[in-house]
This record gives C-alpha cells, structure tokens and sequence, in this order.
C-alpha cells in the first residue's frame, strides 16, 4: 500500500475517535426550563454503543433508540405510520413542547385550518398569534445516502434533551422527524457494508467497500427511486407517508440527501429551472434559509454552495411535492453517498468520513430550525396566504367518464395525494377549453368528474393535471413533462365559473387502485342460469382478472375485431365462453370479474365477426422471464417487477443476465428485457436462438436498441451527420464551453410527450388509445431512440409528419430526427416474435396509456 494509504488509514481512527465537531457553534441562550433534564434523556451511543459515525446504524436499531427516547422524554412520540414492502416499520417521531405535545391534537387542528381557503385573514391571524409552526425532517429516502440517518438520531436526542444549539425552538415549532424513509434500501446497504468492510475502514475508494454491488441500496425493495414517486403514489412507503400529511400540514420540510463523495455541501435556494407554480414566498424563504445554513457552516469552516445542480421543476421530488402543498420545501445535499463508507479518502488528499457527514446533516438541521423558530409567524402566515390564494389564475379541470376505467385510475392518483375530487351527478354545459390533442367538448355528463382549483392542494393538482409546465430555462435535473392526461390518455378540458351538477365528493373504495368497487357475490345472469359467455372490455382491470382466470384453469379468447352485441366492443375484446370453463359463473366470480364482465345470451352479433370466429386468439398463461443483473437498469427492473407482481398480478421468473447462456430458455414463452444492455455477443446469439424456436421476445429502450439489429432484424435509426463545412464547421469548433454545454442540453431529450399514430387493426394496440381514439397515443420520449420504418417488420405506433411536442421541451432537429421513425416495432423471427419499444413503458408506473401494449406483448404476442 503507498504511504500516503498508510497515513490516510490511520487517520481514520484518529478521525473517528475525535469528539464531535458541533463546538465550532457558538451556544445560544440556555435551554428553557421546559425541556427534559439532558441527564434523563439516554443519548444514541448509551443505546446504541457507538458515536456518531462510528459505525452504521441497522434500520431496527433506528428504531430501538427512538423508542427509548420516547420512553424517557416527555418532549417525544413516536408513532408508526406504515410499513416498507418487506414490512419494517415506519416511524414519525413527534417532539415539542410540552405546552403543545399536550394539545397536540388542538394544535394540529388550527393549523390545518390555515389551509381552508375559505379561512379569512383575521382569523388566520388570530391562529397564528400562538400557534406553533411544524416542521418535517425527512432522512433516509435513498437508502445508501446513509449520513442522514445518523444525523436524524443525534438531532432528535439534542431536541429531546434541550441541546444549546436548538436552545427555544420547540417553543415555536413543533418537529416530526422521519429517521429511515426507505429502511428496505438502508437495510441493503448497511447489510452490504458490514460484510465488505474490514476491522478498520480502507479509505482508499478503489477499495471493495466504495463499491456496491447491483442494485445497490438507494432504491426501496421494489427498486423504485423514492425521491421520484411522490407524484405518482405506487410504492408503499410513498402511500404510506401521504396518508399522514393531512395530519401535519407542516410549513417547512428538509428533505436530507448525499451527491458524489467529491462534492461539499447544497443546501437552497435551489436552481433553475423553477416551478412557475410557485408564488414568489417559497423561492425568497429558500433563500431565507440558505443564509442561515450559510452562517452555521461558515462558523464551522464547511464547504458549500446554493443554486446549482438542484431544480424546483418536477412535481415528484420531496422538496417540489411539499412546496406544492404550501411548505417551504427544500433538499440538502452532503458529499458521500454509497461510495462514502465510514471513510474516504477525496481527490485533493482530504479524508471524508460518516462522522464528518452526519454532523453536517446534524448542523444544517439544527441552524434550519433556529431559522424556523425565528420567524414563526411569518411562514405561517406566508403559508395562509399560499392556500387563500391557492386559485388565483388557475382553472377547475374537468374529466368525463371512460368505458375502460382510466379516468377512474388518473383520479385514485390524484386522491391518493389528497387532492379533492368531486362528480357530477347530472350533467351540464359549460365553456370548456380542451388540452391540446384532446376534442372540444360543451356537454358533460353525470358521472363527470371535477378537480376544483379552490382547495389546499389546488396547486399540486393544476401542475399534474395542466398540459404543460413550462420550462423556462436550458437544463432540468428530471424529465422536462409529465401531464397525467395524457400519461392516462384521457380527454382533460380546463373551464370556469363551473355550473352546478349536483356534485359530490368523489370517495375511491380504499385499497382500489381503480376507484371501482370490488364487486362480492354471483354474477348476474338472466334467470340465474348459466350465461353464453361473458364479454370483457381490454382494460387493465379486466386483464388482472382474466389472469386468475387463466391461472385456474379457466378458458379466455381475445377477438380480432370490433363488433355489436348489446352494443358496442372494440377489438380486444376478450370472450369468456361456457365451453371449456366449468361453472362458468363461479369462475368469473372468483376471477374477480364480476365488476367488468357483461353475460351475454348468444355468440351471433349483430355487426362483425360472431364470438365462435376462428380468427380469435387463444389466451394461456404464459411463463414469462425478466432480466435482471448488472447490465440492468435497476429502476426498470423495478418497474416491471412491480408491474407484473403487484399490479397485473402475472407471474415470473427473474433471470439473471450473466447466467442467460446457461438457462434453459426453451422454458419460457416471454423474455421481457428491461432498460439497459444485455451482455456479450453469446447472450444475444441465446436470445436469438430462442425466438427462432418460438420464443416471445419483449425489450424496451436501451435494451431494445441493443437487440433490435443481431435479434429482430429492425435498424435504429441514425442520426444524421452534420452538413457543415468551411467557416459554419470552423465557427462550430470555436464555441466556448457554455456553448458546447447547450449544445449537449439540445440534443437531448429529457422526457418529452410526444403523439404516436397506432395500428388500431395490430393486437398489440388492443384497448390503447387516447380518449376512444384507437388511432393516437401519447408516449413520453426520452434520448432519442427511434426505429427506421422497414417493410421487413410492423410498426405498430410510429411518430407522425411534421412531429410536434405536445408537451416538454424538444429541439427542432430531435423532432426531425423522430418525425415518421418507429416508437413500436415488432417482426417474425423464425417461429417466434420480436416486440421492440423505443422507450421504458413502465417507467416510474404512472404512463398509463403505454399499459395496453405493454400487457398485449405479454398476453397476446406469444399466440398471434
């Protein structure tokens, strides 16, 4: 080892066995006689046998030293909120006063009475005259970000035992500390690092112990990027966490993060682009805070920096999601991260270590609530006036029903939140101005449903459910669109001055993600026979039932083509005939089909092809296997591990990359590839094999790309070199590095929603569509991928002539670039089938409207 690795290892002992660092604080005023003697309070080391950064705390120890706390503190609840998919409990611990911990109730309550907009301002003041504000520290939320754990247990023991520097902030403020946000992903990484390190830490960050192994411990167990799912609700942990923010309405929240080891410290005002959402408030109290946190660390002597790196654009994150509801949402950034460890050495020779991480967390923590508690009645009362003018400039938007339920679904996303949603029980006319893509429409019917502007959450709803948001600047941290009509494809019309309907407020049945209620009991029939069959219209509720169908034995048929029959049925439609399933009526009950299929008396239509046709695709369950492993996107993997596990309810194999030679494919009639590579050339001569014998082969994105040549015989198409010459090429190479960066920012594509035309006639556009439309999509594109049009194979959603941007930022020559390119390809090879999508379908679970064809690949595909 050189001796420079030498010294450096030994200073980590010397580092970590020095005192903690919060001395560089001057002490405020002497704790108010309110608080618990320091002495009665055990401090984490007593519990948990180690200092600060010492060692890494495991999730059930976390949880073992708030509950002492609780125990010997009046100033501390702690409460479990929910539990993580693998089940580890979620806590909130409660510290305040003891004036206000006694009344916690009461205090609550008049602090969610400030988010009524009907609440005048004399009485908001009367409210804010001795009511304290609250405020919510989020630790943990990418698992391996693990110094913000540490710094939750030492802040929440500094706040119970009345520590010199938070002397008189639970006079003013009442603090909700959420210690482990994603414990799965803490638990993984922790875990990990037990096994990889040695007796002493090795700084050196080639070491084994910098390097974790896929998927690596930032995602939750379902490999979800939590700190992107606040938006969209699907993991447990996000639902769990939303359910209580009614409770705690708080007016400042810190979300506690880690970015590359080296780095410094970010803590607000947060860069462009900004939210336009936003009143001006939230941006100047970031900048109100950011001058705290610059005191405390200029005390200390810490590196740090503001307004760069991290935007205040997409709704999904735990600042931006927060900052929509009123708080003043921010992110703070320590240097470390998964590749941190208990220490490491950075490449100027300076030595970082756990101990140096929490503390800074634990002073940035500590100078946020000072700032807090000094200007109480001002953030309560800037917070007041966010929710009475929560509507101020925004429009009400109305969602008319579906016939598939996806106007149901966008709704339980948004109810999930918090967001009111009413429902018209007659129908109406008003001046309705629709969403680009979208017809114009004047009458509504019963069943409509409203999201009023005018409620505490007016501003969340208007910036998910508005067609764009606009990106006023050249860069965004995330994707640059995400409007939910058209993620849902459902028609979304904005209007004023709303007319009466007789509206109610709109209650999705708990546990539904649907919003339908789950129907218990036989199905009817007609004088309680037996029935034909039962129709069910493609829709994703319809298939999860056919699944179990399917599972149990039962028989199912998809049909080709539209027809009439008691009305109208699309093509897609699956038949669920009396031959070939035994008490027909008990198996569709138990499938939990009673909800959405309709008993029918006879196969003979009145229009179309009659239920007995041979063109009818047969339906089995197929054995599907997924990729996983190193060359995977691990948020992919995630996405369609969830997908199939929890939301569609089919089952599958995950197969390892690095093993797929030595599978025995020939077992499975689907491979789904998610985002990302796929290996060496023997991995692709395998699948290659494998589709010529019969095989279903499903790959999206990169991975799709990465096969679509050597497996599917469909090009990528290339992007066209530059025609530039002389002085135009010689002025190109001449540009500033400012100019080169937007020029690198242009030609990207940082999720933008784009429409595609759909081949309704193809099974793999079965129940897609936008708005009953079964010619168009909505798709949300990014990087740039796109097939080259071939006779050789189908494209079954291209990108239409002179492509325009629905929605997100997109530069000319990208859309020229993608203008009639292919975004869903699929071709015969040998006795099998390649299906290739040029972007994620499952990505982050909230696309809705690319569910269809992603469920046909996997339904329909193996036997077309």
């Amino acid at each position: 080892m050189p001796t420079h690795r030498i010294l450096s290892t030994l200073a980590v002992l010397l580092c970590i066995a020095q005192p903690l660092a919060g001395q560089c604080l001057p002490a405020p005023a002497p704790a108010r006689a309110t608080a618990t003697a320091a002495s009665d309070v055990p401090s984490p080391d007593s519990v948990l046998g180690h200092a600060l950064g010492e060692r890494f705390t495991d999730v059930a120890s976390v949880e073992r030293y708030f509950r002492a706390l609780a125990e010997s503190s009046p100033l501390v609840r702690v409460r479990e909120y929910g539990r993580s998919a693998e089940g580890r409990p979620l806590l909130q611990a409660v510290i305040a006063s003891p004036g206000h911990l006694s009344r916690l109730d009461e205090v609550l309550a008049a602090n969610r009475r400030l988010t009524d907009p009907s609440t005048t301002e004399a009485e908001a003041r009367r409210i804010i005259a001795d009511n304290p504000l609250v405020a919510y520290l989020s630790y943990g939320v990418h698992g391996n970000e693990s110094a913000s754990t540490e710094a939750a247990v030492w802040t929440a023991w500094d706040l119970a035992r009345g520590a010199p520097e938070v002397a008189g902030v639970l006079d003013s403020v009442v603090v909700v500390i959420d210690p482990v946000a994603n414990p799965d992903g803490r638990e993984r990484y922790v875990s990990w690092y037990r096994q990889a390190s040695g007796l002493v830490p090795n700084p050196n960050p080639e070491s084994r112990e910098h390097w974790e192994p896929w998927p690596g411990g930032r995602y939750n167990h379902y490999l979800f990027d939590l700190n992107r799912d606040w938006s969209w609700v699907t993991q447990p942990e996000t639902q769990a966490r939303l359910a209580t923010w009614d409770t705690w309405w708080p007016q400042v929240v810190v979300d506690f993060h880690e970015m590359g080891y080296q780095s410094s410290y970010f803590f607000f005002p947060a860069t462009e682009p900004i939210n336009p959402v936003y009143p001006d408030h939230i941006l100047e109290w970031g900048a109100y805070f950011g001058g705290a946190n610059a005191r405390a660390f200029d005390r200390c002597g810490w590196a740090y920096y503001t307004d760069e790196a991290f935007d205040l654009f997409y709704p999904g994150y735990g600042d931006s999601w927060p900052s929509l509801t009123g708080a003043i949402g921010m992110t703070y950034e320590q240097a470390g991260s998964g590749r941190g460890g208990l220490a490491i050495e950075r490449p100027d020779g300076s030595l970082l270590t756990l101990t140096d991480r929490a503390q800074h967390h634990r002073v940035a923590g500590h100078a946020t609530l000072r700032a807090a508690a000094a200007a109480r009645s001002r953030l309560l009362s800037d917070f007041a006036r966010f929710h009475r003018t929560v509507d101020q400039g925004l429009p009400d938007f109305l969602i008319p029903p579906d016939a598939v339920g996806r106007a149901d679904e966008l709704v339980a996303m948004l109810t999930r939140q918090g967001i009111r949603v009413q429902r018209a029980g007659q129908p109406f006319r008003v001046d309705a101005r629709p969403h680009p893509g979208f017809e114009q429409r004047r009458s509504f019917p019963a069943g409509t449903f409203r999201v009023p502007a005018r409620q505490p959450r007016g501003r969340l709803a208007a910036t998910l459910l508005q067609p764009e948001t606009v990106l006023d600047a050249t860069y965004s941290y995330d994707v640059s669109a995400w409007s939910l009509p058209y993620a849902f494809g459902v028609a979304t019309h904005a209007a004023r001055d709303v007319p009466r309907a007789d509206w109610t407020e709109h209650r999705p049945v708990q546990g539904d993600p649907a919003g339908t209620p789950a129907a218990a009991g036989a199905v009817p029939t007609q004088g309680g026979a037996q029935p034909y069959g039962y129709l069910v219209r493609p829709s994703l509720e319809g298939w999860r039932g056919v699944i179990r169908l399917l599972a149990a034995d039962g028989r199912a048929l998809a049909l080709r083509r539209g027809f009439e029959l008691d009305g109208e049925w699309p093509a897609g439609t699956i038949f669920v005939p009396r031959a070939g399933n035994a008490d027909l009526t008990a198996a569709v009950r138990d499938a939990g089909l009673a909800a959405t299929a309709v008993p029918i008396e006879t196969g003979l239509t009145t229009r179309g092809r009659d239920l007995g046709t041979d063109e009818a695709i047969p339906l089995s369950l197929p054995r599907v296997g997924v990729l996983t492993g190193e060359d995977v996107q691990p948020t992919s993997y995630g996405a369609h591990w969830f997908f199939l596990e929890r939301t569609l309810g089919l089952p599958f194999d995950a197969l390892r990359s690095d093993v797929l030679g030595a599978i025995e494919l020939a077992e499975y009639d689907v491979i789904v590839l998610p985002e990302g590579g796929v290996g060496d050339s023997s991995r692709l001569a395998a699948l290659r094999d494998w589709v010529q014998g019969g095989g279903t082969l499903v790959a999206v994105g990169g991975a799709a790309a990465a096969v679509a040549e050597e497996v599917g015989g469909v090009d990528a198409r290339e992007r066209p070199e530059s025609e530039e010459e002389g002085d135009a090429l010689l002025a190109r190479a001449l540009r500033g590095r400012e100019e080169r960066q937007l020029d690198r920012w242009e030609q990207q594509i940082p999720g933008t929603v784009l429409p595609v035309t759909l081949d309704p006639d193809h099974p793999l556009a079965f129940g897609a569509g936008a708005a009953g439309d079964s010619t168009r999509l909505f798709v949300l594109h990014t990087g740039g991928s796109v097939f080259e049009p071939a006779t050789s194979f189908e494209s079954v959603a291209h990108f239409p002539a002179e492509l325009r941007a629905v929605s997100g930022v997109i530069s000319d020559e990208n859309l020229e670039l993608l203008s009639r390119g292919t975004w869903l390809a699929t071709s015969r090879r040998g006795s099998g089938r390649v299906v290739l999508f040029a972007d994620d379908p499952l990505f982050r679970h909230f696309w809705y409207g690319a569910f269809p064809l992603y469920i046909n690949a996997l339904m329909l595909m193996p036997n077309d």
